[in-house]
């Protein structure tokens, strides 16, 4: 089995591909693996291995000269930890043995994430946001989904409606990076663990 991952296509963390019997074109996010089948007719056919979409057979246009939007190797790193503090209104990400933050990241007052320890979800698809949140950061579309069910998301913005959304928008995107081609299995970058205050997380 040859494992490629998607490349960065619209330098907005997402490629355009056709899948098999659907004729509107649907988006799969940067690092997601697949794997590769032939090339032919200029287009590189593949099966989706991880995320929403597995198990999907689908096909890509290729680049001009023949080049692929599908690049060789595997990307995957090890488990995102990310920890939010409620109270606080932070939030935290281990990286190299150390953590970095805190990142300002808020949840509704009156719909909070609930305390615990939750999967973060592989990137489903791109998400409508205002442009000024794509100036801050180019990938304010790529919204992470807490869990594997509901409509909770650790995303960017400045309005929580429930989610875990990292305020300081700037900073999104070297969280982006920091999560993006991390697994915990074929539906998880990573663990998010929920405290109530500062010193729940530091006990």
């Amino acid at each position: 089995m040859s494992i490629r991952h998607v490349s960065n296509a619209d330098n907005e963390g997402w490629l355009l591909v056709k899948f098999s019997g659907n004729i509107n074109p649907e988006a799969l996010p940067q690092y997601l693996r697949v794997e590769y089948i032939k090339a032919e007719g200029g287009r590189d056919y593949f099966k989706v291995i991880e995320g929403v979409h597995a198990g999907k057979e689908g096909s890509v246009k290729q680049q001009g000269g023949g080049g692929s939007y599908l690049i060789e190797g595997d990307p995957k790193q090890p488990a995102a930890k990310v920890h939010f503090v409620i109270s606080s209104k932070k939030l935290w990400y281990q990286n190299n043995g150390g953590w970095i933050g805190p990142i300002d990241t808020m949840t509704d007052p009156d719909n909070k994430v609930p305390v615990g320890t939750y999967d973060i979800e592989i990137p489903d698809a791109p998400h409508k946001v205002p442009n000024e949140y794509k100036d801050k950061s180019r990938f304010a579309s790529t919204w992470f989904r807490i869990g594997h069910t509901g409509d909770r998301y650790l995303h960017p913005g400045s309005v929580s409606a429930g989610c875990a959304t990292v305020t300081d928008i700037p900073k999104w995107t070297d969280l982006y990076n920091y999560l993006i081609n991390r697994r915990k299995d074929d539906k998880s970058v990573g663990e998010i663990y929920v405290f109530a205050a500062d010193s729940d997380r530091l006990q």
